[in-house]
């Protein structure tokens, strides 16, 4: 803001003395006194006109964003996710979590949910959680070989429908984990050949993990799993993990890596004593993360 310089008034007297009378000399008259005028006050610039600020973009969403969300919080399950929010380090609520969520349409949260109840150390449901996992894989995920171009094809359903989608004021897009999980897993996959073994998910979730350690994903601030999971691989011990974790559900290729890699698997169990899972959150289905 520019100040207003004020300008000082003043005044110029002019006086004349009187003349001294001379004997018998007419007297002189008084010069009237002279005051000069005050100079006119400065005037204020006008303000410059104010600008009003063009409104930020609406948030924009798909259609049906709201009912695609309230749809990953499965009917039924309730219970499961309060338990698995109300103690995010409890493996048992990631157990019961995973185990409500696979024979639904969003068993990509059933395969996080299952991976991190294995990561903080895995307990009585080991066996039920490994069985259900096997399941989401073998029927969720296929690949199917054309014999004429020898190309395969591959389909996931880990989430349902399309994936619903939050643009924000400053152009950033978000997605619930679900969704996105299901979308970054996808090239993970693409090395998988028919049937599923503990050997080909050990080199899908290979793939995985170092695509987590290469360029990180939207995942990483709100699934704690990816980061333990790069930890886990930098130590040599992702293969056991895999073993340790659907196991039960491959009886024969467990007792056959078990037999061939004692000392890997001792190893994986003192890690896992050692540094196991320790979430301070657990991810929701309609949790959104950052995509764009």
């Amino acid at each position: 803001m520019l100040k207003r310089k004020s300008v000082t008034s003043w005044s110029l007297a002019l006086g004349v003395s009187a003349v001294a009378l001379g004997c018998g000399a007419p007297k002189v008259a008084k010069a009237p006194s002279i005051v000069a005028a005050s100079a006119a006050p400065a005037v204020a610039p006008a303000p410059a006109p104010t600008v009003a600020p063009a409104p930020a973009p609406e948030v924009q969403e798909s259609p049906g964003f709201s009912q695609a969300l309230a749809s990953l919080r499965v009917p039924g399950t309730e219970r499961a996710l309060q338990a698995l929010a109300d103690a995010p380090t409890d493996p048992e609520a990631y157990a019961q979590a995973a185990l409500a969520y696979a024979p639904t349409d969003v068993p990509g949260m059933s395969m996080l949910w299952g991976l991190s109840y294995q990561a903080m150390g895995g307990g009585a449901a080991d066996a039920a959680v490994a069985t259900a996992f096997a399941k989401v894989l073998t029927e969720r995920i296929t690949a199917k070989l054309d014999e004429q171009t020898k190309q395969v094809s591959f389909n996931l359903r880990l989430a349902p429908g399309q994936m619903p989608a939050r643009q924000t004021a400053d152009g950033a897009v978000d997605a619930p984990i679900a969704h996105a999980f299901e979308a970054l897993f996808g090239p993970a996959v693409t090395g998988f050949r028919p049937p599923w073994t503990i050997e080909q998910f050990y080199d899908v979730l290979s793939t995985w993990v170092g695509a987590i350690a290469l360029h990180g994903t939207a995942l990483d601030e709100k699934v704690a799993l990816n980061g333990w999971l790069v930890t886990l691989a930098k130590a040599g011990h992702l293969e056991a993990f895999c073993y340790q974790f659907l196991g039960p559900a491959f009886p024969a290729e467990l007792k056959a890596y078990k037999a061939a890699n004692g000392p890997a698997v001792k190893a994986y169990r003192a890690f896992l004593k050692a540094a196991p899972l320790s979430p301070a959150h657990a991810p929701m289905p309609d949790d959104l993360v950052r995509i764009k």
